[in-house]
């Protein structure tokens, strides 16, 4: 369950950013989690709520956006999505384009976490 260690460092990164800007609370957490990623919102929400107990985080809205993969087929130039599949958290998967079939691409997006934003109190 690496949602463990992703959540802890997403809330290291937002501590962080509350200490530069002297917050007192913090309102809303935005994190962009690339479906790639396969980290589970549920959990990393459950992780969030736990850890953040008796710091300026408690209480916070804990907003998640999951991205959907995009890819760049370096044999016919496709661009956009993937086929998805449910084995892809037991999986290493193989990403093929889904117009020529080849696995030559280009991930553009998808496999990211990110915090793009907080709002501070």
């Amino acid at each position: 369950m690496h949602e463990i260690a992703i959540a802890g460092g997403i809330i290291d990164i937002a501590l962080d950013h509350a200490r530069k800007h002297n917050a007192r609370s913090v309102k809303e957490v935005w994190v962009e989690v690339g479906e790639l990623t396969s980290l589970n919102p549920d959990q990393l929400r459950f992780i969030f709520n736990t850890i953040t107990r008796n710091t300026v985080l408690e209480g916070a809205e804990y907003r998640i956006d999951m991205i959907k993969p995009v890819i760049e087929c370096n044999q016919c130039r496709y661009h956009g999505a993937i086929k998805f599949f449910q084995a892809l958290h037991y999986v290493l998967p193989v990403i093929h384009c889904p117009e020529c079939d080849s696995t030559d691409v280009e991930i553009l997006q998808g496999r990211d976490c990110t915090v793009k934003d907080m709002v501070f109190s």
